[in-house]
């Protein structure tokens, strides 16, 4: 008995060893252990080998999953081209993340004519951060904002207090009213939207209320950007030449005022003469009388007093700029010059592909400048001026500067060499250059209504032609505009048409005389409380009458004008293509 169980055990163990010997490790242990390791890396946004293992898995399997989160690994480490590839492997396009990446490497490659929809759960914050990004290109502000501060409250550790300022600062009081009587807004959201409301009075005791019922609120930092100030002194040229001028920005000043419901601010003007001879008095007596904010002065023998006797802390926001390029007195500088338009035309033509162009500009100092301005603009953004020519404001004929910019002098010296060459008469029509896209004409519009006729017997009555502000007539000249028929012109929509802009202002547009330094004197009144901000954020802007505002390091503020252009010859507005700056494009989706 004992010999018979002994065998059955070791027969049993013959057999235990047999199936350890002959056992293999299943295809599906092996399948799931490495896909937990690619797992593992990755949730550790390891995303190197996350993206290696995932590529590895589905080359193996060719499972859906393992292409996904292959294609959105490769998109974390900024491989876009992979991320695609692997992502068109996808079969099921209806997932959250297939959604997300889609629209990440939608928004990398600068395309924003798609839609978003809507997703929840686990990807909300990235789904978030492209539908902010589509918003603001697409200049949805409310709703970039809103998906910014939903944002802010579902990761405390990335600051995107910016990002809401920012997109708020472009959106209307009556959009953000409207928006209030949202149900579905949270109380974060609404505590934002009020704030931004308030901000754009510079009430300070509607501001305090707003502290007190939402104490610890984020958008309290809408208030730090605000400087509140009561005593404002300007300084203009209320007597001799210039007076006439000051008077339209005094005017502009005053309507500011009423407008923005300021009427806690005191203005005091004083007059700093025709050549600055009263400008230190001016000065002193700003300084005296506890002025917390000096505007002006206006006219170059002021300022330059003013960079010599400055000794204040007082901010100063004059109203031209100096000619130091750095600022070392560390102004605001606020001036109607068309530095800032020849940027306009210059990113217009590249918009609309106009990428080679011939310029025609006065034969003076400032039209050199410009046009040397011009040029390197132009440049930068990617065009070239392939032709161009001066011509002198004082004669009424400018057939040969623009037959020498079209190229037309060049084209009757190729045909007479060639009929040099050959024995029989050729007929020669004279053909302008083949390679001019658009033609940029610097000229006020006594000029231009003698260039643009003499510009179409010329041949060039097809190429389109491009000017700044200074084409524009004050006094509506339609008999003799027709001659302008065509052009396109940057130029503010309150000066083209202030109707246009009557809804939302609370005085009658029709009284105001020179509306281009009414609308100087109301932005600069208007944009005051804001500056400090604007300048340290320096891609922040207010829309003004002057045009879209925005303040650079250096305390200079720049106009980005709307656009018109002649049609039967009135200057009609057309729309934009250049869009607001965003506030801030992240460089990672991972952040």
């Amino acid at each position: 008995m004992e010999k018979y169980y002994l065998k059955v055990c070791f027969v049993f163990c013959i057999i235990l060893l047999s199936a350890c010997g002959t056992q293999t490790i299943r295809k599906d242990d092996q399948y799931f252990r490495d896909s937990e390791l690619a797992k593992s890396y990755y949730q550790q946004k390891d995303y190197i080998n996350a993206a290696n293992s995932y590529t590895q898995l589905y080359n193996q399997y060719s499972e859906d999953q393992f292409a996904l989160y292959a294609a959105d690994s490769w998109l974390q480490i900024g491989s876009s081209l992979k991320a695609e590839n692997y992502l068109s492997l996808v079969n099921n396009n209806r997932q959250a993340l297939y959604r997300v990446i889609q629209a990440e490497l939608n928004i990398a490659k600068g395309n924003y004519e798609f839609e978003i929809g809507n997703i929840n759960g686990e990807y909300r914050s990235r789904f978030l951060k492209s539908k902010a990004l589509l918003d603001q290109h697409n200049q949805n502000y409310l709703s970039a904002a809103l998906s910014y501060i939903e944002l802010s409250s579902l990761n405390e550790y990335i600051d995107y207090n910016n990002q809401i300022i920012n997109s708020l600062s472009y959106v209307s009081e009556t959009e953000l009213n409207q928006a209030l009587y949202n149900f579905e807004i949270s109380e974060l959201q609404q505590g934002w939207l009020e704030a931004s409301i308030i901000s754009l009075t510079a009430d300070d005791e509607f501001a305090q209320q707003w502290k007190d019922r939402w104490e610890g609120h984020p958008a309290y930092l809408l208030f730090n950007q605000i400087n509140n100030y009561k005593n404002i002194a300007v300084l203009l040229p209320l007597s001799g030449v210039y007076k006439n001028i000051a008077k339209s920005i005094q005017q502009g000043m005053i309507a500011a005022i009423y407008q923005n419901d300021r009427s806690q601010q005191q203005l005091t003007f004083y007059d700093t003469g025709s050549h600055g001879e009263s400008f230190s008095n001016a000065w002193y007596s700003s300084i005296e009388s506890g002025a917390e904010l000096i505007i002006g002065p206006l006219e170059k023998n002021s300022i330059s007093q003013l960079t010599q006797i400055n000794s204040s802390s007082i901010p100063v926001l004059l109203l031209n700029q100096i000619d130091q390029e750095n600022n070392p007195f560390g102004f605001y500088q606020f001036s109607l010059s068309q530095d800032d338009e020849i940027l306009n035309v210059a990113t217009r033509l590249i918009a609309e592909n106009k990428k080679r162009i011939m310029l025609l500009a006065p034969e003076s100092e400032s039209g050199r400048t410009l046009s040397k301005a011009f040029e390197v603009e132009l440049n930068y953004l990617g065009g070239q001026v392939v032709s161009y020519d001066f011509y002198p404001e004082s004669t009424h004929d400018y057939s040969r500067e623009i037959k020498q910019a079209l190229g037309l002098n060049d084209s009757r010296l190729r045909a007479r060499k060639l009929q040099s060459i050959i024995s029989e008469k050729l007929i020669n029509t004279p053909q302008i250059r083949p390679d001019i896209d658009a033609i940029f004409i610097l000229a006020k519009p006594k000029q231009a209504r003698l260039i643009k006729p003499q510009l179409k017997f010329y041949q060039a009555s097809n190429v389109p032609v491009y000017s700044t502000s200074q084409i524009f007539s004050n006094s509506l000249s339609p008999a003799k505009d027709k001659d302008l028929d065509g052009i396109k012109f940057c130029q503010s929509h309150f000066i083209i048409n202030p109707l246009s802009l009557q809804s939302d202002l609370n005085f009658d547009v029709s009284d105001i005389n020179n509306k281009k330094y009414f609308a100087f004197g109301f932005d600069a009144l208007s944009i005051n409380p804001k500056l400090e901000w604007m300048q340290r954020m320096q891609n922040q802007s207010v829309q003004g009458l002057t045009g879209q505002l925005t303040v650079d390091g250096n305390g200079k503020i720049h106009r980005e004008l709307g656009w018109a252009q002649f049609i039967r010859g009135i200057a009609e507005i057309i729309p934009s293509i250049k869009t607001p700056v965003e506030s801030s494009i992240e460089s990672s989706f991972n952040n």
